[in-house]
């Protein structure tokens, strides 16, 4: 960083500028990205094992969801509630799941504020939500 040029912010030559309000050159913006969302080998392997969940959970929560909505044998008392169990799990794996890795492995928030805010929100809720499932029964 010591080859930033001190400029005013009103110059049109300066497109990023840090903390200290000097600028940096294109090539110093493109080094501190890849240092910080290029994945390392470990944050590979944590995006795999990820994409796997994600991709099992997805398949199998809706074939349960579809097999005893087909069929009419399988609407008893508990497959109802197991198949709430897996649209809740469903949502989860949508909502929260991409969020997370993404926030896991590049160590900030792209999504913005109200992103932020909601996934928070989604993620407690879907806790709540399956805590109360499970105590009820």
């Amino acid at each position: 960083m010591n080859s930033s040029i001190l400029c005013s912010y009103n110059s049109s030559s300066c497109y990023f500028i840090d903390i200290n309000g000097n600028c940096l050159s294109d090539k110093m913006v493109l080094d501190l990205i890849l240092k910080y969302v290029i994945p390392t080998y470990y944050e590979w392997i944590c995006i795999i094992l990820y994409a796997i969940v994600f991709f099992v959970g997805t398949i199998g929560n809706l074939l349960v969801i579809i097999v005893i909505q087909r069929n009419r044998s399988m609407r008893t008392v508990t497959n109802m509630f197991i198949m709430n169990l897996a649209a809740a799990d469903l949502l989860v794996l949508l909502f929260c799941l991409p969020t997370t890795v993404v926030q896991d492995v590049t160590k900030t928030w792209f999504f913005g504020l109200f992103l932020c805010k909601f996934v928070n929100y989604t993620q407690v809720y879907f806790v709540l939500f399956f805590s109360f499932i499970i105590r009820k029964t």
